[in-house]
């Protein structure tokens, strides 16, 4: 059996209160059931999917790549394999034929609402985009661990966060916790990571936090635990960076000043200002107000905003000229922009 259960159950079985009326066997049988019941939950959370190719296991771009150049080279197309080959070489390696200073990173970051570049490449450390934002999410609902006695320097998602109140379970600084349950018409059995941030959340609001818009922002916080990536994107307008050499990959909800200033001020950091910046092409998606792809982006595009015509051009082309004007003035705020001189009625 799983060490977690196991423990889990002991600490149960050896509270007195934990149903007093029952028998032995009814006691453990409750014990394992609530045990097995909390320790799927968490398993479940933490499931992460990968790429199987060919039944290997592939987990990053660049083993995708390699993987089709080796598999293009067996069956003898050999002039694909080739071209993989250089586009590899080009995107990771130096270019001793041109700029001698010029080095290509790759790496993954989270760039913030600040414009702050997170290191959130969970192939090489432990931390990746999703487990970045979730630490975000639990640390907005207001989870510490160290509130917890837990003296470890883990680095806690709600799949941990969940086996750290496993492991307390019984003890007394938990007591407010079993406490709150109890005063919302449910029992100390009934604990789970979330109904403990619902807990943090109440024990946090302070008079003057309007009720209905406390509790509303308490649950989109808790439902982002279940897609934190998306709802960094989405919620805390933050942009998923990930850079592959010199392509930089940039995902966003919305492309105005605020994000585009961000970008600009995260590239140093990103790059370990060791890059020559103009040498970088950003493939920027945008989510919102319309799904758009914009490819072969400089960072002069972005820091002139010469972008933000060529996304209106993308909307353009999906929409009626008139609609694609109002979608970018409502959106930019952005009336005369040099791209309608001559285009207006076409």
């Amino acid at each position: 059996m799983p060490k977690p259960v196991h423990d889990m159950v002991e600490k149960m079985l050896a509270d007195k209160s934990f149903y007093p009326d029952k028998s032995k066997d009814d006691r453990e049988s409750a014990a394992w059931g609530i045990a097995y019941k909390q320790y799927n939950k968490r398993k479940k959370r933490n499931t992460k999917s990968y790429w199987i190719i060919d039944g290997k296991l592939i987990r990053t771009a660049l083993d995708v790549k390699v993987h089709q150049a080796k598999s293009a080279d067996k069956y003898g197309n050999f002039r694909l394999a080739d071209n993989i080959d250089r586009n590899i070489r080009f995107a990771y390696n130096d270019d001793e034929d041109e700029d001698q200073n010029w080095h290509a990173q790759s790496g993954e970051y989270w760039i913030d609402d600040y414009g702050n570049a997170h290191y959130a490449d969970g192939d090489i450390g432990d931390v990746g985009h999703e487990e970045l934002a979730e630490q975000e999410i639990l640390g907005r609902l207001g989870f510490d661990p160290y509130d917890l006695d837990d003296d470890s320097y883990q680095t806690h998602t709600s799949y941990t966060a969940g086996h750290l109140l496993d492991s307390l379970y019984g003890e007394p600084v938990l007591d407010d916790y079993y406490k709150y349950l109890i005063d919302n018409g449910l029992t100390k059995e009934d604990y789970d990571i979330e109904s403990y941030l619902r807990y943090l959340r109440h024990k946090n609001r302070s008079a003057e936090e309007d009720h209905e818009e406390y509790n509303r922002q308490t649950e989109s916080l808790i439902a982002g635990l279940k897609d934190p990536r998306n709802h960094a994107i989405f919620n805390f307008g933050w942009i998923r960076v990930v850079k592959r050499g010199s392509t930089v990959d940039l995902e966003l909800e919305k492309l105005n000043q605020k994000t585009l200033k961000n970008i600009s001020s995260a590239i140093g950091e990103i790059t370990g200002y060791e890059e020559n910046p103009d040498r970088l092409r950003f493939n920027i998606e945008v989510f919102k107000p319309r799904h758009i792809s914009l490819n072969d982006i400089t960072l002069k595009d972005i820091e002139s905003g010469a972008v933000q015509s060529k996304y209106l051009q993308g909307i353009r082309e999906m929409l009626p000229p008139q609609v694609a004007e109002e979608y970018y003035r409502n959106f930019f705020g952005t009336v005369g922009h040099p791209y309608y001189k001559g285009r207006q009625g076409d």
